[in-house]
């Protein structure tokens, strides 16, 4: 699914460039690296229903992420590739779970407005995130001289789940080096993202189906 990703924002690239080069052979189309800060709000997380059934900590449902990506603005049309890196943590009675997420998007938008220092943008989000969470007791204990005597007191889970939907961006301060934008989005789930474990089965397995979530993000270019 990640090649499809890139493969489809290199042929968005591709279009738009040439797109740009057949209007004004003086006008070609420069990407742009961007950098921001954003946040997932997720409908609900279907594992936390467990987590709170056993009296442990629960997954925070916002999570902030830090953005980096590369921007393409043609003159009808634009497109990004980002990539989202993302941590929380919270802690219940003697227990602490983390959260590391890992998003890869792509976003087609059609330039609603274009002007010389602002451009309002609509389209389509394309992404996948990878989480991995790790529940632990907070007061374990390692003895290094008796490693056979070694508790299990952290369970280590994965996921992976793509997701789909709508999106804008508003381009402000267009005309200057540095430009700001913000994106707003509501991503849909369309795979299941079933929790597993790369030391352990599990019983009773656990799918995020249903797990949608708005998106926004605040951006330098």
């Amino acid at each position: 699914m990640r090649k499809i990703i890139v493969f489809l924002f290199l042929g968005t690239t591709t279009l738009l460039v040439a797109q740009s080069s057949d209007e004004s052979a003086e006008k070609k189309v420069q990407p742009e690296v961007y950098l921001g800060l954003g946040a997932s709000l997720q409908n609900k997380f279907t594992l936390n229903d467990n987590l709170k059934a056993g009296g442990v900590a629960e997954l925070n449902e916002v999570m902030p992420e830090l953005l980096i990506g590369l921007n393409v603005f043609g003159k009808q049309f634009s497109g990004d590739a980002e990539f989202g890196f993302s941590m929380s943590k919270n802690n219940f009675a003697n227990t602490e779970i983390r959260n590391i997420g890992f998003t890869s998007r792509i976003r087609f938008h059609y330039n609603v407005i274009n002007k010389e220092k602002v451009a309002f943008t609509s389209g389509l989000n394309i992404s996948a995130t990878t989480s991995e969470v790790d529940l632990f007791a907070r007061n374990n204990a390692i003895d290094l001289n008796n490693l056979g005597a070694l508790d299990s007191n952290h369970i280590s889970l994965q996921n992976q789940l793509f997701y789909v939907g709508p999106s804008v961006s508003l381009y402000l301060l267009k005309h200057k080096s540095t430009a700001i934008r913000v994106n707003l989005g509501y991503e849909f789930a369309f795979t299941n993202g079933k929790w597993k474990s790369d030391f352990a089965d599990i019983n009773n397995g656990v799918k995020e189906n249903g797990n949608n979530r708005f998106v926004f993000g605040i951006l330098i270019q």
